[in-house]
């Protein structure tokens, strides 16, 4: 099937957008303000180019650009065309590879137009509205709460009463507003049966409470939950070891490469250190990595990793948390082995 492949660069106030059916010949640049009406008219422009060029459809690309890029994403998807929202950092690589030495928006427009010809990026399917609303409730909520931490920090190195006073009542407010959205994501959940069942299967998974299930079930591509492999999601969450060496002299130290979802990688922090203060399933592996000589930073992550997992394996099954299947599975293949 023939595409048109349309690359958008997408800001607060507006977006830019660029056209190309070959990879070779970029066309039609043009700007849109980033609201309904705005939207509108370029969609129009889209079909047309697309009728004028004979194509048969459009696929457009863009980058997950926080929340600029949700109303222009969710009209597409309404559509009958491709729509791709893809990582930044995929297309920064990208970018570097093409060694542009420019750096604007139509340059960013055209450069996603040729990423979508050249890569032809999976479809971003339109997730349910209690889903996606439960998303955007829980990243408010985790970005309150990054807030209140620095106003105070703040606090401490404040030395005028007045500005102290001024921090506090900012703080007030801030607590006051992570409580009216803790209040709204406990009624969603409660009115949304899909997601009242899958908190009650995360919170199975030992160290897994009610704030950590939150931003588990809010970072988790729910789309994909059936086929991704479990190093895909270690990668998701950026919990998959980075190597640096080079031939036989440069040998770096092993560690996480962080490109993937920050907002699951702390969240599951706190769960994986407690796993030593309190006892749970956890607790041995933690400790046999200890005892064969691993760093406590390695041996945390690595727990860090096996909830995740773990917690993906409760969604992808659809069944409680059994501190026991491992043991379970094994007796139920050697018995088969047996029979064998």
């Amino acid at each position: 099937m023939t595409k048109l492949y349309v690359g958008i660069d997408v800001a607060k106030g507006k977006f830019d957008v660029s056209y190309t059916i070959d990879g070779q010949n970029i066309f039609g640049y043009s700007t849109f303000t980033n609201e309904k009406k705005g939207i509108k008219k370029f969609f129009k422009q889209a079909e047309s180019y697309m009728r004028k060029q004979e194509q048969e459809e459009i696929h457009f690309c863009m980058e997950a650009t926080g929340i600029y890029h949700f109303e222009l994403c969710e009209y597409l998807q309404n559509s009958a065309h491709i729509v791709s929202v893809v990582n930044p950092l995929k297309t920064k690589s990208f970018s570097k590879s093409l060694m542009l030495r420019t750096k604007n928006d139509k340059v960013d427009s055209s450069m996603l137009a040729l990423y979508a010809f050249l890569h032809n990026p999976p479809h971003t399917p339109k997730l349910p509205e209690a889903i996606r609303k439960f998303r955007s409730l829980v990243r408010y909520k985790e970005s309150l709460s990054e807030s209140r931490t620095q106003e105070i920090a703040r606090l401490k190195s404040a030395l005028d009463s007045d500005v102290k006073q001024l921090i506090n009542k900012k703080i007030r407010f801030i607590e006051k507003q992570i409580s009216e959205t803790i209040f709204k994501i406990q009624n969603l959940i409660k009115e949304d049966e899909f997601l009242s069942k899958q908190m009650k299967l995360l919170k199975t998974v030992d160290c897994v409470g009610d704030k950590v299930a939150w931003v588990m079930l809010a970072e988790f591509k729910f789309e994909d939950i059936e086929s991704i492999s479990p190093k895909a999601m270690v990668a998701h969450a950026g919990l998959s070891p980075k190597e640096h060496s080079s031939g036989s002299s440069i040998r770096g130290r092993e560690h996480i490469s962080r490109m993937g979802n920050s907002n699951l990688r702390k969240i599951l922090f706190l769960p994986a250190l407690g796993c030593i203060k309190n006892p749970n399933y956890f607790t041995g592996f933690y400790l046999n990595l200890i005892e064969k000589g691993k760093p406590k930073k390695l041996a945390v992550t690595a727990v860090m990793r096996k909830i995740l997992l773990t917690s993906m394996g409760v969604l992808k099954n659809q069944q409680p948390f059994d501190p026991d299947w491992a043991e379970k599975t094994r007796t139920k293949y050697l018995k088969k082995l047996k029979i064998a």
